[in-house]
């Protein structure tokens, strides 16, 4: 631990450990899983002074003359770094970039520093002017390097681990418009090749942004970052460009017209399939293979709200079926989002091939489940009314418990 930080509940984390944390989609202590966010942390001066009290006696000194400040090095080349990309008045050199991002990297401290010196801002209004560039300039050449500038500006962003909470006072509505429309261009063009660093450093930063970005904002998106984003997905970028690509589409879900678009790019089938290659669910999965089930079937829940959304879950040969063995098998909060699916997809509109669908795959019986198991209690009324709406059907099929259906309902 080099930079303690203690949490409301009064346990102490190492603030790069606990900041990977929050960013890996956590919400809550490690310790006492209580609800937790990046701004309920408070530096805990009186153990970092021990800390750096303690370091240097425990570091063997021989032939020494004094000490090794372990944080100095960091502290001063984030300064440089900071001062560097500051003061240039023109577009910064790639390597530049590049050296700062490793510098971010290798310490927390120099990254913290970096950020408050306000290299964040910096390097977003560089990106979204070499985006714009790129996109309106004619030659190759010219465009390529652009590009590059872009990708490094993003690693850099991703080396800076910025959170929303961070994010939300640096951008400003007037400004968020060119960021998005930037974000936009580089995953577009990334899209159907290399890239798959730049294409997550995007991602992720456009997960932060929309996590923060006001309704109008969000209604502003185009119909392509969608496409792009949902591509992400599709194509396994990585585990966490995945969790940060589903979290983009599920902030912008609710607004205006954006759940149809994410629904007409695809996004429902892709997070079917993610969760078919997916290792079977358990409470006990990793907490990375959890976030991302929770994403993606609160997801499929929030495109079920349109007839599209529903038509897409019910289409997908697998689709129920995959929603149905999620239930109590991961989380609350995965179960809440399965049995929103479930009854939306066997609501009062479901086709006679649906509800057979259900009894088959074993979707009634997990419905018949939740109503037995320790739920919420919004959670087990949707089973039930559900239940009850098709129970006539589901009475007749060998596939379902008679039994069950007439003592739980």
């Amino acid at each position: 631990m080099q930079d303690p930080v203690t949490a409301p509940t009064g346990i102490s984390y190492d603030r790069r450990a606990i900041e990977r944390w929050l960013a890996a989609g956590h919400a809550t202590c490690p310790v006492t899983g209580q609800p937790l966010a990046l701004a309920d942390l408070t530096p805990n001066h009186t153990l970092r002074r021990l800390i750096q009290s303690w370091r240097p006696c425990s570091t063997p000194a021989a032939g020494a003359n004094k000490p090794v400040d372990v944080e100095q090095r960091p502290d001063d080349a984030a300064a440089d770094v900071a001062k560097e990309l500051l003061c240039t008045a023109s577009c910064p050199p790639v390597d530049m970039i590049r050296g700062a991002a490793e510098v971010a990297t290798e310490s927390h401290v120099a990254r913290r520093n970096m950020v408050e010196a306000g290299v964040l801002q910096r390097v977003l209004r560089l990106a979204v002017s070499c985006a714009k560039t790129k996109s309106c300039r004619g030659d190759q050449e010219g465009s390529l390097d652009d590009m590059t500038t872009v990708e490094a500006c993003l690693d850099l962003v991703r080396a800076l681990a910025v959170s929303g909470d961070e994010l939300r006072p640096l951008v400003a509505d007037n400004h968020v418009h060119d960021l998005l429309d930037a974000v936009t261009d580089v995953l577009v063009a990334l899209e159907s090749g290399p890239g798959n660093s730049a294409r997550a450093s995007a991602v992720q930063l456009l997960d932060s942004v929309a996590e923060v970005a006001s309704a109008p904002v969000l209604e502003r998106l185009r119909p392509e970052l969608f496409r792009a984003v949902t591509a992400v997905v599709r194509d396994r970028v990585s585990p966490a460009a995945t969790r940060s690509a589903l979290g983009a589409l599920l902030h912008a879900c609710p607004v205006g017209r954006n759940r149809a678009l994410i629904v007409e790019a695809g996004a429902a089938h892709e997070a079917i399939e993610l969760e078919l290659d997916a290792p079977p669910p358990s409470a006990g999965s990793a907490a990375g293979g959890r976030r991302a089930t929770e994403l993606a079937m609160a997801l499929l829940a929030e495109l079920c709200a349109c007839a599209d959304g529903r038509a897409a879950v019910a289409a997908h040969p697998a689709g129920v079926a995959v929603v149905a063995r999620r239930v109590l098998r991961v989380s609350a909060a995965a179960d809440a989002c399965a049995v929103r699916v479930l009854a939306a997809v066997g609501g009062r509109a479901a086709s006679p091939e649906v509800l057979r669908e259900m009894a088959r795959v074993g979707a009634v019986g997990k419905l018949c489940c939740v109503l037995q198991a320790d739920c919420d209690a919004g959670v087990k009324e949707a089973a039930r009314a559900v239940l009850r709406l098709h129970s006539d059907v589901w009475s007749g099929s060998p596939c379902v418990s008679a039994y069950l259906l007439s003592r739980y309902l």
